[in-house]
């Protein structure tokens, strides 16, 4: 497995740093490699649905985030990754302490890269699939940020 450049992974973390939602979620960085990210996000009643679990957005948001940085990690540094379909089945209430999302790579080409979110809910130091995703990032020339 090809290793991630340290310029690449700073470059990555400082770009999950700006985004305004990972931080609302205090979410943060756990594991990153080339073409894996594991991130997490402790619950709290600003995630929550109404019966207490975290919301269905909030794992949907926390698995896109997990993808996109994982096919990120997969292309050049003048080339950027957006998000152009996904797919998430939630497969068991996220009632726990805390949600982690595990990206991977399931294909990678030129133009679009197919990624997997695997979502876990943790309890007690128990981790449980709760939800699993399917993406398709599209790649296009870096994006000049305002």
């Amino acid at each position: 497995m090809k290793t991630l450049l340290e310029g690449r992974r700073a470059e990555i973390e400082a770009s999950f740093a700006k985004q305004g939602l990972m931080r609302t979620f205090q979410a943060s960085i756990n594991k990153l490699e080339h073409g894996a990210l594991e991130i997490s996000m402790p619950y709290s009643d600003a995630v929550s649905q109404q019966h207490g679990f975290f919301h269905g957005g909030a794992i949907g948001a926390l698995a896109d985030t997990a993808c996109g940085y994982a096919a990120i990690s997969m292309i050049g540094e003048d080339e950027a990754a957006l998000t152009a379909e996904y797919k998430i089945n939630l497969l068991a209430p996220a009632d726990g302490d805390r949600l982690i999302a595990v990206g991977s790579i399931i294909k990678s080409g030129r133009t679009l890269i197919v990624c997997q979110g695997d979502v876990f809910i943790e309890k007690d130091g128990k981790r449980k699939l709760c939800a699993f995703m399917l993406m398709t990032m599209c790649v296009v020339k870096n994006l000049e940020h305002k």
